[in-house]
Formats: C-alpha cells, structure tokens, sequence
C-alpha cells in the first residue's frame, strides 16, 4: 500500500503553481516598475529643470551669486530612501546656486539627460538651457534613489502576495484537517467496536467524495456478517448432528460395560469405549466453544465476577478433593466487571480443571480473586503439578497443545481461555511455582460506573 498525506498533497497541488505564478507576476513587476519609475523621474526631473530655470533666470544671467540653496528632506524619506538629488545653475562655468549633496564638476554637462559617476554611485542629469543666455539648469538624481523607489513599490506588491500565499496554505490545511475530521471519527468507532460487532455505520455527515468508500465498508460488513452467520449455523448443526450419535455410543458401550460381570478383560475395553466417548463429546463441546468465541457471543453486560469464581470453585472443589488434594479459595467479594458470564465462567473452569487434572494426589490447588487496583481485578489460579518447561509459557496457549502427554485432554481449553481474556480486553500471564507447579495470573479490567 503506497501512503500520502492528503494534507500535503492538496497544498503542494495548490500552493507550487501559485508560487510560480506569483513569481512570474514578481519578475513582470519588476521589469515593469522600473521602467514606469525611470520614466516618472524622469519626467519629474525635466519639470524640476523647467520650475527652477524660470525662477533663477533673471540672478544667473547677471552673474549674480545666488548661494547655496538649502533642501529640506523629512526623516522618513532620509531613512527610507537613503539616497540624494540635488540640482546645479551655472552661468557659463560658474555655478551661481546648488542645492543636495551631488558630486563637484568643472563645467556643466551637456544638455539633455547624461549620466556619470560620482563617488560611489552613478548620476543621472538632466541639464536645460535658455536660448541666447548662459544660464544652465542641471537636475541630478542618484541610481540608488531610483533603485531604492522600486524597491519599495516591488516589496510593497511581494509582501502582501507572500502573505497571501501563507494565508491561503494555512486556510486549506485547515479546511482540509475539518474535511477529514469525519473520517477520523469513523475510524475511532471502528476501532472501539467489539470483534462481534458487525452492524453498518450509520448516523455520520460524510462529503460527497468520501461517501462510496463509506458504502463499500458497509457492504463489505453485510458480507461478513452473513459469512458469520452461515458458519455459526454450521457450527451449531454439526455439534447436534455429532453429539447424538456419540451420545448412542455411549449408551450402549455402557450397558455392555454392565452385561460383562465375569469378563474382565473386555470389561476393561469397554471402559475405556467410554471414557473415549466422554472425551470425544469434550473435543466438540471445546470446539463449539472456541468457534462461538471466534465468531461471536452475547453481548457484554456487568458480571459479578465474585459470584461466579466463587460458584466454580465450590463445584470443582469436589472433583479436588475426590482426588484427595488440598483446595484453597480466597475471593475477595464485590468485584464486577464487563463481559460475557458464560465465556468467563469457562476460562475459571478450564483453568482449575487443568490444575486439578495434572497435580498428583495430595497436592494442592489454589485460587484467589483481588481487585490490584481502582482499575484492575487479579485472578490467581495455582498448583503443585508437574509444571511445564519455561520456553513452552506461551505456546501452551495454541490449539491442540498439551501440557503432558497425558491422554485426557483436548489441547483446547487453554486456547478458549486465550481467547476470552483478549476478547475482554485482559491479559494471561504463566509462571512457575518452586518447587513445581504452575501459577496463571488472569488480568481483567474492572467494571467502571
């Protein structure tokens, strides 16, 4: 599967074209914003040239000096602009007035626009003349002056685009995050939902562009839980149809068992006719059991689970102490939590009956219920057996696996057990006791109000 943020997607879809736009727009506009500058001064500089030529003509062509002009920039423009402008009236080779910080010359430069360097920048002049006098009026403008005007138009256009840009960015990630907020919602009930659970979604407000994944989820549930179903109903009927011939045999091996008073040797076959039968309905009730917990079950509801564990034990104390082993219970009482009463009872009586059926005469057997927490209930259930190797802990828990080679078991009950405590949400630890046996601690979460 190749994954993709939507998110990032959508704002590269959006945004890379945009910014190439807005580049191109940004390289026009400079382009464009210098020339419309260069001509406006331009045509400031010949109005400037014409304004002072008809104010000093008369003092210029007298030779009269003038002096120097004083010019007043405010401070903003001084920061801003940083740069000078300034203008020259000469009378032949005379300067009569100046005005602004421009570079000396020894004679004033032809007429028309001209440019030279002074310093370290480049000047542009525009020098005008009055027909049959000497007066010449030079304006003279810095390149950093213009250059510093087109700065500022370009930043002034660029920054409120950048802007824009960013803006926008953050106003499709959110509108996309709110977009998919349905989809998380979804995928929170999903993932709550118990394994049994296959009812349609219903009740969500999706766009339009989301909708057919939504109907195709809902179709795939309807397909699944008729699949569930058909095998449940599969299930059922072939525990009927298995339980009643193995019911006959057992009938029937059972009044031969009774008929054979003098032949001991076939009485002993018969028996054990039986006890093969017994442990063949075992095998179909186990796997029934396991399948109805793959498949589902009732729904969960608040179990006392005190009452329960303590019922189990006083019923399979007998089978202990038919055995002639110690039986030890201590169940701390109110304890509730949610689930499946039949499923829990199972695991306590799976559990206790392997204990039961692998410790020797005169061992003993253990359980114990205590809430660990505001959050969590233990289950303890403890013997003295034979024990099983460290390394088999957690594969004892697949199907078909036996903790002995000992003939009576399915190699079911403890994969049963697996699987109810995960369906509840609990946990299923083994340790070895010393110096034998085994002890298997049961985690449950508790019931909250």
């Amino acid at each position: 599967m190749i994954r993709y943020s939507l998110r990032r997607a959508m704002l590269g879809a959006i945004i890379a074209p945009l910014a190439l736009a807005i580049g191109a727009l940004a390289i026009s506009a400079v382009t464009v914003t210098q020339r419309t500058v260069a001509l406006l001064l331009d045509d400031q500089m010949q109005q400037d040239a014409s304004f002072i030529m008809l104010l000093a003509r008369h003092e210029a062509t007298e030779g009269e000096s003038i002096g120097q002009t004083p010019v007043v920039r405010s401070r903003e423009f001084e920061r801003i602009l940083g740069a000078q402008s300034g203008f020259r009236i000469w009378s032949g080779q005379t300067v009569v007035t100046k005005s602004g910080n421009i570079p000396e010359r020894a004679a004033p430069p032809p007429l028309g626009f001209s440019q030279d360097q002074g310093g370290d920048d480049t000047w542009r002049n525009f020098a005008i003349g009055y027909p049959g006098e000497p007066i010449v009026v030079v304006v003279s403008q810095s390149a950093r002056l213009r250059a510093a005007f087109v700065r500022q138009i370009i930043l002034s256009l660029v920054l409120p685009m950048l802007i824009l840009v960013v803006a926008i960015a953050a106003i499709i990630y959110i509108q996309v995050t709110a977009a998919m907020r349905p989809i998380s919602r979804i995928s929170a009930q999903i993932d709550a939902r118990a394994p049994d659970d296959l009812e349609r979604l219903r009740g969500h407000r999706l766009p339009f562009e989301i909708e057919p994944l939504f109907d195709a989820f809902n179709r795939l549930i309807d397909r699944m839980r008729g699949i569930v179903e058909r095998e449940r109903e599969f299930v059922d009927n072939a525990a009927h149809e298995l339980r009643t011939p193995i019911a006959v045999v057992k009938t029937r091996a059972q009044i031969v068992e009774r008929g054979l008073v003098d032949d001991d040797p076939r009485r002993d076959d018969v028996r054990s006719l039986v006890e093969a039968t017994d442990r063949a309905a075992g095998v179909i009730d186990q796997l029934l059991s396991l399948t109805q917990m793959s498949t589902g079950g009732a729904s969960h509801q608040s179990i006392d689970l005190s009452k329960l564990v303590d019922g189990v034990a006083r019923v399979m104390a007998a089978s202990a102490l038919a055995k002639q082993q110690s039986f030890e219970a201590d169940i701390a009482p109110g304890i509730f939590v949610d689930g499946q009463g039949d499923a829990l009872m199972m695991v306590v009586r799976n559990v206790l009956d392997n204990a039961i059926r692998y410790t020797q005469p005169g061992g003993a057997v253990e359980i114990e219920l205590v809430r660990i927490d505001m959050r969590h209930v233990l289950l303890r259930i403890a013997d003295t057996g034979p024990g099983v190797a460290p390394e088999s802990h957690k594969t004892m828990f697949n199907r078909f696996e036996r903790l002995s080679g000992v003939d009576s078991g399915s190699g079911l009950g403890l994969s049963i057990v697996a699987t109810i405590v995960e369906r509840h949400h609990g946990s299923i630890n083994v340790a070895s006791r010393d110096p034998q046996g085994l002890c298997f601690s049961i985690h449950l979460p508790v019931r909250q109000p």
